[in-house]
């Protein structure tokens, strides 16, 4: 294999992992037979089936793309030993081990909105090793200088950008445009696909408008997936980084499957040295 087709690989691999996209990796870690690949051979799947490098072609990298797709699913790394290779067709014979690694998508958190909450949100979820997306059709708000921390910044309207964005179970949405008519549009659109969490940036007036108007499109237990107003009741709210951290805060509890209440026991554990005392 060469320098230059494993650049290509990697480079592929990071593009991906990025954009928060799941792949796996091939190696063939042996071969016994005739074939035009040998040990160290690689080959990077996507999750769309298309291919970046080969073990082989024919029978056997069909194969070996087909099971990696199986894998990308579900999130599976594991050697694969074929011998002889004839049961594939292929009339070489010989035997090959595969080791198929799939590298999942990484959490991603998706902002509609370039605002200076926006800004604090980025900056935390950067800290925090979210992917972060930025949605916003301004480009004197949505750039590069204001997100320095955003992995992707999509100038664009809803309808577009969300054509753009890998969703799915490790995805994570905060909608705090400066347009309730974008977030409607963006809102209607997410609760069509797979999220991990969507929350809107609003008073209790503004979420039961919101609720009100996509009740004409879905039922009671699709709008259910909208926090809204989003976040923990931790602090103030006062302030942009204090907003951003109350969003992140239920990001998280939702990812972890925790309760955000306190960890805090001292009063348990001074009524357990209170009894021993007695």
């Amino acid at each position: 294999m060469s320098a230059i087709e494993m650049e290509s690989i990697f480079r592929e691999g990071a593009d991906l992992v990025k954009k928060g996209e799941p792949y796996a990796l091939v190696t063939v870690t042996e071969y016994k037979g005739h074939n035009a690949r040998h040990e160290g051979s690689m080959m990077l799947v996507k999750k769309d089936g298309s291919i970046v490098g080969t073990v082989g072609g024919s029978a056997l990298e069909k194969f070996a793309i087909e099971t990696s797709l199986e894998y990308i699913k579900q999130n599976k790394s594991a050697t694969v030993d074929i011998g002889p290779t004839s049961s594939l067709g292929m009339v070489c014979g010989g035997s090959v081990k595969l080791f198929i690694k799939s590298v999942p998508s990484k959490d991603t958190l998706v902002i509609f909105g370039a605002g200076h909450v926006a800004i604090q949100v980025s900056r935390l979820a950067k800290m925090l090793n979210f992917n972060v997306i930025v949605v916003d059709d301004r480009p004197d708000w949505a750039n590069q200088e204001k997100f320095p921390d955003a992995d992707r910044i999509i100038l664009n309207q809803p309808e577009k950008a969300i054509e753009d964005i890998p969703f799915g179970r490790t995805t994570y949405v905060l909608l705090m445009s400066y347009s309730g008519e974008i977030e409607k549009r963006a809102l209607k659109l997410l609760l069509q696909g797979e999220t991990a969490y969507i929350g809107l940036i609003s008073s209790p007036v503004k979420a039961l408008e919101f609720l009100d108007y996509l009740s004409k499109y879905f039922d009671s237990e699709v709008l259910k997936r909208v926090r809204a107003p989003m976040g923990l009741d931790i602090c103030g709210g006062q302030i942009p980084a204090e907003i951003a951290m109350s969003a992140l805060a239920e990001i998280l509890t939702v990812k972890y499957g925790t309760t955000g209440l306190p960890l805090s026991r001292t009063e348990s554990l001074l009524a357990q040295l209170s009894k021993k005392k007695a």
